[in-house]
């Protein structure tokens, strides 16, 4: 399928949202990296990346009420505007020597904030964008443009400015949220559920969501084991940088290339993931991105060998594209405009909501025994799934082909 036929309003949200993508890289190394400038314990460490998290759980379920009411383009304008305020004041901080540890942990939950409005209202703008047969085509775009983003240029280019000045990857991204606004708010039409004002009173919207996730056949079981690959992702992520820096000897670029190498491994997948799914099946693609996800975390748990960790990486960074390609599409296929915001937050509230815990997990297992031992527990976890989410796998391939159990 050519990439041209999804439109110029699609490419127009593509270019936005790798703007804010390539933020996220930056941010994603400079938050680490300033932490364990201010701190030498893992679990303060872990801490930052918990707070980034917590808006998932506190604000997630009101959100979606928010996102079903409004215009889900300029809810994620303010969004963006948002977090540059907040990045802009954390260089203020950096640069008057005023950046503690409690200072990144409040602009670590704002930026997270700021995730829940943009993130919960993104697949809805995806699917008025382009045709339904299109949307694994348009999410494997999205997600390549991430991982180029946020994964592959933002973190060696953080880490290196990093060393520079502590500030400027903070600096540059804060212009990235501001250029994501300005594209937004180019895209024509608008975005806004089409639907009578709601009667019902608004915290009794606000579990909408919650109960159609919960009553829904896929919906329920995908959520529950993207909050397995959550909470263990979560664990690795808080203490990525202590086995990295301390485990297999790699400084502060080296950091950063690793997570590039993980992102090239993740684009080129992208690149695959539509032809792999229409080859196989849907479900194959999620045992795919199982396999390679625990892999990948047996092989950083169990060397020291830094051309291991590497491999791991690459393994591991085919993991992500995969799993998330198919259940964006299943989501967008399954689920009603009027409802979609609620259940999109309400999705992310039952499987990122487990973040915060995995994040504070993570850094007192490796606080106490080790990271190696985070990266373990993590392989043998997910890869549990493999028998777990058998009865989920058949219901997704069901579900996808259009007939019902």
């Amino acid at each position: 399928m050519s990439t041209q036929s999804l439109g110029r309003p699609f490419w127009t949200l593509w270019t936005a949202f790798s703007a804010s993508n390539f933020g996220d890289g930056l941010s994603l190394v400079g938050m680490p990296l300033l932490a364990i400038q201010l701190t030498d314990d893992a679990r303060l460490v872990a801490a930052v990346a918990v707070f980034q998290f917590l808006p998932f759980l506190l604000i997630g379920l009101p959100a979606g009420v928010v996102l079903d009411r409004f215009d889900r383009r300029w809810i994620a304008v303010i969004a963006q505007t948002l977090r540059a305020a907040v990045l802009a004041g954390l260089v203020v901080a950096v640069l008057t020597d005023t950046a503690g540890i409690g200072v990144l942990m409040g602009a670590s939950f704002m930026i997270g904030a700021s995730e829940v409005m943009t993130d919960g209202g993104l697949p809805a703008l995806v699917r008025e964008l382009v045709e339904s047969e299109q949307l694994e085509v348009a999410n494997a775009r999205l997600m390549a443009t991430q991982r180029v983003s946020n994964a592959f240029i933002g973190p060696p280019l953080g880490a290196l400015l990093f060393e520079v000045d502590s500030s400027l990857p903070f600096a540059l991204a804060a212009v990235m949220s501001l250029a994501s606004v300005a594209t937004l708010a180019q895209l024509p039409g608008h975005y806004r559920p089409d639907q009578p004002e709601e009667s019902v009173p608004f915290l009794a919207s606000a579990t909408i969501g919650l109960r159609y996730v919960w009553a829904h056949p896929v919906l329920r079981p995908l959520a529950l084991t993207v909050a397995t690959f959550s909470f263990v992702g979560a664990a690795g992520n808080a203490v990525f940088v202590v086995l990295v820096t301390e485990r297999f000897g790699l400084g502060g670029i080296g950091f950063g290339l690793l997570l590039s190498v993980d992102a090239v491994a993740s684009v080129i997948m992208t690149f695959f993931v539509a032809r792999f799914i229409g080859a196989t099946s849907h479900s194959m693609s999620m045992r795919f991105a199982i396999m390679c996800f625990t892999i990948g975390a047996l092989l950083f748990g169990l060397t020291t060998v830094a051309a291991i960790a590497f491999l791991a990486a690459i393994i591991n960074g085919m993991s992500d594209p995969t799993w998330n390609v198919v259940s964006s599409t299943v989501r967008q296929r399954l689920v009603p405009d009027e409802v979609f915001g609620r259940m999109m937050t309400a999705y992310l509230f039952i499987g990122w909501g487990m973040k915060p815990l995995g994040a504070l997990l993570g850094g007192v297992v490796a606080e106490a025994w080790g990271p190696q031992w985070v990266s373990l527990v993590s392989a043998f976890t997910v890869g549990s799934l493999f028998v777990t989410a058998r009865p989920m796998f058949k219901r997704v391939d069901a579900a996808m082909s259009g007939s019902t159990e």
